[in-house]
């Protein structure tokens, strides 16, 4: 039998691979969407539910990721042993309807909880959809293919920002239309009901075209439910796996600081509306945020032709070098049009660090244990990136930069402190990840 033939009936049909890729893609977009459109809307919430920036914060980070990263392992773990797809349709569906429910919010404590509710149904969809990938792709195109999904992202953002400036000028429309549906709601909450609603249409979806892949290399499937196996490769490889992860954390406390807190930057400091912001950042950031996306899986492959065994590391380190010069740039400058240019300079690069996780991860670990190592990145990004990310810098404005324009000062402190500590952690990670992945290289059949 051909090398093509052989690869043609171990692995699913490329076609249908890309078609699940893509629905995969529409699932992430959808989660980001619905996790971050609360950012335009911090003006009409904290007048709505009078709130301060630190609650606000909160909302954003601390609401969502507490349950999704403590939910993030039990998953993972879950995602190694049983059917994923069906796990994926219970988290999309979930967050869907916790996305809608947040409209029904009258204080922050109501809101506070369906924020984690959202955060329930998330917890699935990296540890499923990065072990399915992983599953529907050979090895040489699998950064490619998670390049294409962390496009998702990219997506999911700008249309928080586009969409939900877009949802802000229909909400009154659509309040005045059809009073029987939308009468009762001010504009905010009508926004939360347009951003939740397709991820019920893309559920069906799913449920109707998407089948499950079988496992590729060794799975170890009847081994029981432990921890130590994941203990074991931390403690074999500390650089590789500690080192990484923490370096692509630090890199993601900016990324949540972007996501939460770049609409207020440009509200306060720069006099912008809340909807002509969203759609600005959402058109430019666009089109410059998916090529990123794309390219950061192209760049690792293009690397790892050349030699670098470490390619996904020194991705993340383009990722933290952005972050420190073109995202402290971009919060002190002294224009709107200039914080924009900055903006989309750190965008070029925002989604490397991603890409990188998941390509490096899947290059250093087996297979039966890739979706708890995903799970434990889970836990570190939200336990630390999302809730630092979007607490610290609404601690900061209430506290020490105060004043409406102090937003500036405190994003930037973020930027440059934690995107230079990424780089030289990430840096220190390089030769231990290049050791793991020749081992894990070495163990597994040549496929």
């Amino acid at each position: 039998m051909t090398q093509a033939a052989t690869e043609a009936a171990v692995w699913p049909r490329r076609s249908y691979a890309w078609y699940v890729l893509a629905l995969l893609t529409l699932a992430y977009a959808l989660a980001i969407l619905d996790r971050v459109s609360i950012a335009l809307l911090i003006e009409p919430l904290q007048k709505s539910l009078a709130i301060d920036d630190t609650q606000f914060g909160l909302l954003q980070g601390m609401a969502f990721s507490v349950v999704y990263s403590v939910l993030g392992l039990p998953l993972g773990m879950l995602s190694d042993r049983s059917r994923r797809v069906p796990l994926l349709l219970g988290g999309l569906t979930l967050w869907s309807l916790a996305t809608i429910g947040c409209s029904f919010a009258s204080t922050f404590h109501e809101l506070f909880l369906a924020r984690m509710m959202v955060g329930v149904g998330e917890a699935a969809l990296v540890p499923v959809a990065t072990s399915l990938i992983a599953d529907y792709f050979t090895p040489g195109v699998r950064p490619k293919a998670y390049g294409l999904f962390v496009t998702g992202s990219s997506l999911g953002t700008a249309a928080a920002m586009a969409l939900g400036g877009l949802f802000l000028d229909w909400a009154d429309g659509l309040i005045a239309s059809l009073p029987a549906i939308f009468g009762h709601m001010q504009a905010w909450q009508v926004v939360f009901v347009l951003c939740g609603a397709p991820g019920l249409v893309l559920a069906l979806l799913l449920l109707l075209t998407v089948r499950e892949p079988a496992r590729q290399g060794s799975t170890q499937a009847s081994q029981p439910l432990s921890l130590r196996p994941i203990l074991h490769l931390f403690a074999q490889r500390p650089g590789a796996f500690a080192l990484f992860m923490l370096g692509s954390v630090l890199n993601l406390v900016c990324v949540y600081a972007i996501v939460g807190w770049f609409p207020a930057l440009f509200i306060r400091v720069h006099g912008w509306g809340a909807a002509e912001t969203g759609k600005i950042l959402g058109t430019y950031g666009l089109p410059v945020s998916v090529f990123a996306a794309v390219n950061s899986g192209w760049v690792i492959a293009w690397l790892a032709r050349r030699g670098h065994k470490d390619a996904p590391i020194l991705c993340a380190m383009g990722c933290a070098a952005s972050m420190a010069v073109f995202g402290t740039l971009s919060c002190l400058a002294p224009s709107g049009s200039l914080a924009l240019t900055g903006y989309l300079l750190n965008a070029l690069f925002l989604n490397w660090n991603t890409s990188a996780v998941y390509s490096g991860f899947a290059q250093i670990t087996p297979n039966h244990l890739r979706a708890q190592v995903m799970a434990l990145q889970t836990i570190a990004s939200g336990l630390v990136a999302l809730t630092a990310g979007n607490f610290i810098v609404g601690f900061l404005s209430d506290t020490v930069f105060t004043g409406r324009t102090g937003i500036a000062w405190s994003l930037g402190s973020v930027f440059f402190a934690c995107g230079l500590g990424a780089f030289f952690v990430l840096m220190a990670a390089r030769r231990s990840f290049r050791k793991a992945a020749a081992d894990l290289a070495a163990l597994e059949p040549a496929r």
